[in-house]
């Protein structure tokens, strides 16, 4: 699983964010645990439910999503998603998502 440096997380986790990192790595259950990463088409994020990265198509490699922010809940996530794409424009002018975050 790849993490970016300037990880995204919602309020309510901010204090938990290397015992999520750990269990989502481990494989542990987090129901409440939902997690931002970039597209692998040409949207521009993606939000998962923890639970999905169990799955063996994301323990591959090539299929690893590159996790740009970590939310407790649904509704936290879409707020993070809101937070990182006014973010994104306020730095580059537009929303190459991406490539703000692959610098």
């Amino acid at each position: 699983m790849r993490f970016c440096k300037g990880l995204y997380l919602s309020p309510s986790i901010r204090n938990k964010q290397q015992k999520i990192k750990w269990k989502l790595r481990t494989g542990r259950p987090q129901p409440a645990i939902y997690v931002v990463a970039l597209a692998k088409n040409t949207d521009l994020l993606e939000i998962y439910h923890s639970g999905m990265l169990k799955q063996t198509y994301y323990k591959k490699k090539e299929n690893m999503p590159y996790i740009v922010g970590l939310a407790s809940g649904y509704g936290q996530a879409v707020s993070l998603v809101t937070q990182i794409l006014e973010d994104v424009f306020q730095t580059t002018g537009g929303y190459d998502v991406k490539r703000f975050f692959l610098k």
